[in-house]
């Protein structure tokens, strides 16, 4: 198999590995929503209607927002591509990305902590920045225990902002975090990385064409930061 063969091949894996596991989840809420709606004993009201639907459309949307990601990305693996980074306000970002996962956050019991500053610009593409949130989102509800707490911060310094996505799950253990955003090292035991490792991977390649950087520090029992750090300016 020639180099350029490999290549395309190895990208339509991941590819198909990425939408497999990212899409998961909204079909998942729309099953969850549309579920409740169909084994409701009771007649719903107007308002009850508006909220289900409303509910359904939101889902929808994000969904759509993560296939524009997965394009953008898709777009970025052409020689010819130039990234372009614009000012965005980091904090609704977040929020918006979070939308996604808001009721499965609500069946676990979790709290979401936004702590980045409301005023916080980030120079970034937006699409791709958002999958890189959502993926990360993603994870920490997933992982997060019944009742835990989702924590995001930032910090500015040297011309950087730093986000930090904590999450009080179970952890990573050591020997697996050193090839988290590896495909060929995703194998872990103690978390389902074959289809979200795929993703951090790519996520990893966006945040480096944007000169920014992705890593991940756990402790196993205790929980699992991930970060990622941009220059504040484009």
């Amino acid at each position: 198999m020639t180099e350029e063969r490999y290549r395309l091949d190895n990208f339509s894996k991941m590819l198909i590995s990425v939408l497999a596991h990212d899409l998961r989840q909204p079909f998942s809420t729309l099953i969850l929503v549309t579920d409740m709606f169909k084994n409701s004993e009771c007649p719903l009201s107007d308002e009850e209607l508006r909220i289900f639907f409303g509910h359904i459309r939101d889902t929808a949307v994000e969904s759509v927002k993560l296939l524009d990601g997965l394009v953008t990305w898709m777009k970025s693996q052409n020689d010819t591509y130039v990234y372009q980074a614009q000012p965005w306000c980091l904090h609704d970002l977040i929020n918006e990305a979070n939308n996604l996962y808001v009721y499965n956050q609500a069946g676990k019991g979790l709290h979401i902590s936004n702590a980045v500053p409301q005023r916080q610009l980030v120079y970034a593409d937006r699409e791709m920045l958002q999958f890189i949130n959502r993926n990360i989102l993603s994870n920490a509800t997933k992982y997060s225990p019944l009742g835990g707490t989702i924590k995001i911060s930032s910090r500015v310094e040297n011309n950087y902002i730093t986000v930090a996505f904590e999450d009080q799950g179970i952890g990573i253990r050591e020997d697996q975090l050193q090839g988290i955003f590896n495909i060929q090292d995703t194998k872990a035991t103690n978390r389902d990385y074959t289809g979200a490792g795929i993703a951090l991977n790519i996520c990893q390649n966006m945040i480096q064409q944007a000169n920014g950087k992705l890593w991940v520090e756990s402790t196993y029992g205790k929980g699992t930061i991930f970060y990622y750090s941009l220059p504040l300016e484009p």
